[in-house]
């Protein structure tokens, strides 16, 4: 879960700069059919470059871009994975109350919005059976009095010849056309599956407004290239009813809103081809963001992961580290008596206890300490391990247990890591220091 989390995350940053990045270079220009491939490889690229892993981009010690990436990074990351759950005995368990909430909105709003879109497709099927069909001008059309304004989804086009003139009929079957030949239905259906997945993002919407509304640019810009009166055809749109749902539809409306843009792009003078070039510069921005990706897994693997390398002999097994483990018990104990007999264990003090050096410190000194065990790499176990402990008055660390366990040997080695750790600046309460109770995630993550 918390990896689909991360992967979410990467998915709706991408949609955020490459809609950006789009509508501040692309927008106003008349290459609608490069546009509609740009606004295709922004919808594809943000789900597919997490994905792509080159672990020596993120090598940090060689390039300075990545380093300050990673520790921007690695910055951010804290705050969620280890300050989160030091603020308060229970932190764990309100932390993942609020997850399920969380967890549960964004569920609802995906299962909405999958009912609407069956309802409407559910809608077009009915109407589909209930409409006549028959070929106008030339072109196979289903028609009923219920239709309003024309439409067409796939190769189904729907209107309504009553409330048209021959005149606009000839216009409205090769706009619709245009949108069935070209498939822009397609692109409808993955803007929608984008909306689906992230709903929460206004980014995503405004991504799907975008490739509709450049799907009646290039229907628009075929009804001309065809001899129509472009005045003609402005007054055609002008005059049409339109609905305030259109653009929200999942099909191609012959009137979608707003008519400003579509008519101001009808007037707009050709763009030079000397601007074509700029589109390569979607190359250098996708590149950045793989860079950022991986640099965020380097970052997110050395915090507090124990990392398998591809030397089997670099990790030890769990067998080897029976004994140590057993003296880390023994001291573990011999702290708690001393914690119990000392004073009383408080939850929250002014000032929280502070690992040397700080949260930083205390993700290198994880990332630097743990060793995957041999038994659940072999298993191809991985996740994260809460531990709670008790960091006493004179900073030093007892009582721990697993708060959270994931496997036998990963809470082991989890253990063994916070029992081994130094002593840490302890946390006091009206100046004086107190034992508090704190709460620290290991993630264990294969590679």
């Amino acid at each position: 879960m918390e990896s689909f989390v991360i992967y979410l995350i990467k998915v709706n940053v991408a949609l955020i700069v490459l809609y950006t990045f789009y509508k501040l270079s692309f927008s106003k220009d008349t290459f609608f059919r490069l546009r509609r491939m740009m606004l295709l490889l922004i919808c594809v690229t943000s789900f597919v470059y997490p994905f792509i892993d080159f672990p020596v981009w993120a090598d940090w010690g060689n390039h300075p871009v990545g380093e300050t990436l990673a520790v921007v990074y690695a910055k951010i990351l804290p705050e969620v994975s280890v300050h989160a759950f030091s603020t308060f005995s229970g932190a764990e368990n309100i932390r993942w109350t609020v997850d399920t909430y969380l967890w549960m909105i964004y569920g609802i709003g995906i299962a909405l919005l999958i009912l609407r879109t069956t309802f409407e497709m559910f809608k077009m099927h009915t109407l589909l059976l209930r409409s006549s069909h028959c070929f106008l001008n030339g072109t196979y059309v289903y028609q009923s009095v219920e239709i309003d304004e024309p439409y067409s989804f796939f190769h189904w086009i729907f209107i309504n010849p009553a409330r048209h003139s021959d005149k606009e009929i000839s216009e409205i079957l090769i706009h619709e056309r245009t949108h069935m030949r070209e498939f822009h239905s397609l692109d409808i259906l993955l803007a929608q599956l984008i909306i689906i997945l992230c709903w929460f993002n206004p980014f995503a919407w405004l991504i799907r407004s975008e490739i509709r509304m450049n799907h009646e640019y290039l229907a628009d810009k075929q009804v001309i290239t065809l001899g129509h009166d472009k005045k003609s055809y402005q007054y055609h749109l002008l005059g049409m009813e339109h609905s305030s749902l259109a653009a929200a539809n999942i099909y191609n409306n012959f009137s979608v809103l707003p008519l400003k843009k579509r008519i101001k792009m009808l007037n707009k003078k050709r763009t030079s081809n000397i601007m074509l070039s700029k589109y390569l510069m979607f190359i250098p921005v996708v590149a950045l963001l793989v860079l950022f990706s991986n640099c965020a897994n380097k970052a997110e693997s050395g915090m507090s992961t124990g990392e398998v390398k591809k030397d089997s002999s670099a990790v030890v097994k769990i067998d080897d580290r029976n004994h140590n483990t057993k003296e880390m018990a023994e001291m573990s104990k011999a702290k708690a008596d001393e914690v119990k007999n000392d004073s009383t264990i408080h939850d929250i003090v002014e000032n929280m206890p502070v690992f040397p050096g700080g949260q930083s410190a205390l993700l290198a000194y994880l990332g630097e300490n743990i060793e995957y065990p041999t038994n659940a790499k072999e298993k191809g176990v991985q996740g994260r391990v809460v531990v709670e402990f008790v960091v006493g008055k004179d900073g030093s660390i007892s009582e721990a247990k697993i708060a959270r366990s994931v496997d036998p040997y990963l809470d082991k080695e989890a253990l063994r890591v916070i029992n081994k750790m130094p002593k840490w600046e302890p946390g006091t309460n009206k100046g004086k220091p107190v034992n508090v109770k704190f709460t620290v995630p290991v993630i264990f993550r294969l590679r």
